[in-house]
């Protein structure tokens, strides 16, 4: 196809041009050329400042050019990382604001490996908070290297994005995603779709059974599965005639996973029992949940490649209080 005369511009031109136009991401997207002559860090940085944290009138216009950003080939990790600490270092801190101007927990320098380290409140938001657009797909499949679960992570953390469920290949792909990562033994990457509803429906019986068949029966992965199962399920069935049959016969083979999980069902299988409750000052009685896992009944030591990692990070504290204020309004 014929170059247009603005696909002719030299670049010095172009490149005030698309300034003056307030960043019109439309541009982009009608023409391959003027993108790609458009494509480096001396226009990148000016659209990510406009669109990621000024506040535009055109909210709807905004949110689809955030999705636009993210989704571009260049909006890679290491690029995101480097014009976070450009744009947030003189204010020191990722609300956007210095101690005399309202922040008063700084959160510097960030910590890009383990977002859910930076704590924030209603009152001490990221600047980054208002960023609406969808996840990109290419972080919602595998290979799960580690630069892309802490990419997905910061976003999870730090961002209001959520994934476009109405887009069927997208919904598939975010599906496809956390069964290569159970697949891949990443327990990270597991983490995050078993914790955040934004990257699907909480992990059932059936999570748990490819777990356990299809992706080995990594212990880790198993117990956080079947933990977050428990805690978003309500009234979740854990009677299965494939996971008993897999126990005995790793039992019969000597395997110690046989016996370790066969413990685990018994404990979610538990019935519910009268407990104790503090309501106010005065001490009540109320019919409690069954199915309370144990990390430490039937654990064993198998070694460098088989060891049960139980670590409480801020997801599970999220989900995990979210999940007794449910059930608090149940009884």
């Amino acid at each position: 196809m014929t170059a247009s005369l603005i696909e002719l511009l030299p670049v010095e031109l172009l490149q005030p041009i698309f300034f003056a136009s307030d960043y019109n991401i439309a541009l982009l997207q009608a023409s391959p050329r003027i993108s790609a002559r458009l494509s480096s860090d001396y226009v990148y940085g000016p659209v990510c400042d406009y669109y990621l944290i000024d506040v535009l009138d055109n909210r709807d216009q905004q949110t689809q050019a955030q999705t636009y950003i993210f989704a571009s080939k260049w909006m890679t990790w290491t690029y995101v990382k480097s014009w976070i600490l450009r744009a947030f270092e003189a204010q020191g801190c990722l609300c956007g604001m210095t101690p005399n101007k309202g922040c008063f927990d700084a959160q510097w320098p960030p910590n890009f490996e383990n977002a859910t380290d930076m704590v924030f409140s209603r009152s001490h938001l990221p600047r980054l908070a208002f960023i609406k657009g969808r996840i990109p797909r290419k972080l919602l499949h595998g290979p799960w290297k580690p630069e892309k679960v802490q990419f997905l992570r910061f976003l999870l953390w730090i961002t209001s994005m959520t994934v476009d469920w109405r887009d069927q290949e997208v919904r598939q792909k975010a599906i496809d995603g956390r069964r290569q990562a159970i697949l891949e033994r990443n327990l990270e990457a597991v983490e995050l779709f078993n914790h955040n509803r934004r990257l699907g429906k909480a992990a059932t019986l059936s999570t748990v059974r490819f777990a356990v068949i299809e992706g080995g029966c990594d212990r880790s992965i198993v117990y956080y599965t079947m933990f977050t199962a428990q805690m978003w399920g309500s009234g979740i069935s854990w009677e299965c005639a494939e996971l008993d049959q897999w126990c005995e016969q790793r039992m019969k083979n000597g395997d110690p996973k046989g016996l370790w999980l066969k413990t685990k069902l018994q404990e979610l299988r538990a019935p519910s029992r009268v407990g104790k409750i503090y309501q106010g000052e005065g001490l009540g009685y109320k019919r409690l949940p069954g199915g309370e896992l144990d990390q430490t009944a039937g654990d064993y030591d198998g070694g460098a490649n088989d060891q049960l990692v139980v670590t409480e990070n801020k997801w599970f504290q999220v989900s995990y209080s979210f999940s007794l204020f449910r059930r608090l309004l149940c009884w």
